[in-house]
C-alpha cells in the first residue's frame, strides 16, 4: 500500500488555519473533503495530549469503506502506523496515537444511540446533509464536557437541509442564499464555499489539472443535455438548490398521495410487485389498474393501494401476510393477473433449493389452493425509472396517472429520497433505500402508458374501457 504525508492544497489550508469553534465546508465532489476531515483529526491527535476526535458519517459502513479501505484516504494515516506512531484497530475503526494518548475514531449516525459518550474534543460530520438528525442531538452533551471542543461540518448540499443551516451560521460574507430562513451569522462560526473546480491539488496547466477540469466540464455538458443542470450545480458547484438532488423531481406528496384507503372494486385489474430481501427489506405492493375517460379521452390510471415492507421473513411467512393484506383491502386473488418481481426471485437459490418465486407459489397453494404467474421485471434500470416518471405526469383530468394510497408509507417515504448515481445521472444511487421504488417500477414498466394529454389516443383491444362516462365518474366517486 502506497503512503504519503498530507499536503493540503491552498483552499484546504484556509480551513485548517481557521480559529473558529464551528466550521462549515460546503464543497463539490472531489474537492478533497474526506482528506480534509481525516487530517484535521490526525493533526489534533498528533499534537495535543489526551484528545478524542470523532469522524461521523451517515452510515457506519461508509466510514469503513471511505476511511479504512479506500487507498486514497488510508495513505494519509498508514505512514504513522508503519512508523509506530499510532496503532490502527480494525475492529473499532480507531487510531490510537501512542505519544499523546489521543484517539481518532470513525462512527456512523445510523446507530445514533451508540454515539453517546463524553469528553469529545473534535467532531467532524462528513456529508452532514445525510446525517440522521437525532445524531446531532445525541452528540451535544458529549461536546459540552469538553470546554475547548470544536466541530467541523462538511458536505455537498442535498437541498436545503442541515448543511444549509450550518452554512448560514458562518456566512459572514453573505455568499450563501438563505431562501427565507431567519438564521443570522454567529461569531463562533465560519463557512467556506468551494466548487469541485476549487480543488487546487494540481498546478494550473498541468496534465492532471487539465484532465480533472475536462472531466467536470464533461459532466456539465451531459447534465445540460439531459435537463439535469440543477443536479450538476448541486453536486459539482456545491449550489444550494431546491430539489436538485432528487431523482424524481416531479413527484410531490400533496399531488401523488391520497389520504384515502382504497378498496378496488371486485371486477378490477390488479397487478402485484415484489422486491426480494432477507437482511435488506422485502417489499410487496398491490396496484389497481383503472381505465379512465375524461372529455372523451381514454387512459389508464394506476392506484398503488397496499404495501408490505420488512426484513427477516421466509417466503412462506410473507405469503401468509400477503393473503391477509389482500383480504384487508378487498383484493380478489382471481383479479391478480401477474406478479412482477426482481429477477433474482426466479433463480435457483445458492444452496440448491427452489427459487424464491416457486417457494411463494408453494406457500400460496398450500394456504389458499391457488398459484400465480411470476414474471421478472426489466433489467434495464433507467428504462424503469423513465416509465415511473411518465406515470407521475398529470392526466387530462388534472390528477396524476399514478396515485399512491397512504397505506403505502415506505414507498411514500423513500421516493423523494432517491438520488442520481454520481457516475450515471440516468440511473439511481443503488446505495440508497430503493426497495419500494424497485418494486413499484417492476409493475409500472409493464403497464402501457398513454400520454393522453398529448396523444389523446385510446388503447384498443381487451383493455379498452367499455363503460360510459357516467359509470367512470361513479367509480371515481367510490374511491
Amino acid at each position: 500500500m502506497s503512503s504519503k504525508l498530507y499536503t493540503p492544497h491552498a483552499n484546504q489550508r484556509l480551513i485548517h488555519a481557521s480559529p473558529a469553534k464551528y466550521r462549515t465546508v460546503v464543497a463539490g465532489r472531489r474537492f478533497g473533503k474526506s482528506a480534509l476531515a481525516l487530517n484535521e483529526a490526525i493533526a489534533l491527535a498528533l499534537q495535543v495530549p489526551k484528545q478524542i476526535a470523532w469522524i461521523i458519517l451517515p452510515l457506519y459502513r461508509q466510514a469503513k469503506e471511505i476511511y479504512w479501505i479506500d487507498p486514497d484516504i488510508t495513505q494519509y494515516f498508514m505512514p504513522y502506523v508503519q512508523a509506530g506512531i499510532c496503532k490502527a484497530d480494525k475492529s473499532e475503526l480507531s487510531l490510537h496515537f501512542l505519544q499523546t494518548n489521543s484517539w481518532v475514531r470513525l462512527k456512523g449516525s445510523d446507530n445514533y444511540d451508540s454515539l453517546r459518550g463524553s469528553g469529545i474534543d473534535l467532531v467532524v460530520w462528513d456529508e452532514a446533509d445525510d446525517i440522521k438528525p437525532e445524531a446531532f442531538d445525541v452528540i451535544e452533551p458529549a461536546l459540552a464536557d469538553s470546554p475547548n471542543h470544536r466541530a467541523l461540518y462538511i458536505g455537498t448540499p442535498k437541498g436545503l437541509r442541515h448543511l444549509h443551516e450550518f452554512a448560514l451560521k458562518g456566512d459572514h460574507k453573505d455568499v450563501i442564499p438563505d431562501f427565507g430562513k431567519p438564521i443570522n451569522p454567529d461569531e463562533d462560526w465560519e463557512t467556506w464555499h468551494y466548487t469541485s473546480y476549487d480543488n487546487l491539488t494540481w498546478a494550473e496547466g498541468s496534465f492532471e489539472r487539465n484532465a480533472f477540469v475536462k472531466y467536470i466540464d464533461k459532466k456539465r455538458v451531459e447534465a445540460e443535455e439531459k435537463g439535469k443542470l440543477p443536479w450538476f450545480n448541486q453536486e459539482y458547484l456545491a449550489s444550494f438548490e431546491r430539489g436538485a438532488g432528487v431523482f424524481f423531481p416531479t413527484w410531490h406528496f400533496s399531488t401523488h398521495v391520497t389520504q384515502e384507503t382504497i378498496h378496488p372494486p371486485q371486477v378490477s385489474q390488479i397487478i402485484e410487485t415484489m422486491d426480494w430481501g432477507i437482511s435488506n427489506p422485502f417489499c410487496w405492493l398491490a396496484h389497481w389498474v383503472k381505465p379512465e375517460v375524461f372529455n372523451g379521452v381514454r387512459f389508464n390510471r394506476v392506484y398503488t393501494v397496499a404495501e408490505i415492507y420488512g426484513a427477516g421473513k421466509t417466503p412462506s411467512e410473507w405469503a401468509k401476510k400477503i393473503i391477509r393484506t389482500r383480504e384487508m383491502f378487498d383484493i380478489d386473488p382471481d383479479a391478480v393477473g401477474e406478479i412482477f418481481v426482481d429477477n433474482t426471485m426466479l433463480n435457483i437459490v445458492l444452496d440448491g433449493s427452489d427459487s424464491i418465486a416457486n417457494q411463494f407459489n408453494a406457500a400460496f397453494e398450500r394456504i389458499s389452493d391457488k398459484t400465480f404467474s411470476f414474471t421478472g421485471g426489466s433489467r434495464n434500470r433507467p428504462a424503469r425509472w423513465s416509465s415511473m416518471m411518465d406515470w407521475m405526469r398529470m392526466a387530462p383530468d388534472g390528477k396524476p396517472y399514478w396515485i399512491i394510497s397512504k397505506d403505502c408509507p415506505n414507498l411514500i417515504r423513500t421516493i423523494p429520497k432517491m438520488e442520481p448515481d454520481e457516475n450515471d445521472i440516468d440511473d439511481m444511487n443503488t446505495k440508497l433505500e430503493d426497495h419500494a421504488v424497485d418494486s413499484a417500477s417492476f409493475g409500472l414498466n409493464n403497464i402501457q402508458f398513454i400520454n393522453a394529454k398529448v396523444e389523446g389516443v385510446a388503447r384498443g383491444g381487451e383493455d379498452e374501457y367499455k363503460g360510459t362516462l357516467a359509470q367512470e365518474k361513479e367509480e371515481w366517486d367510490d374511491v
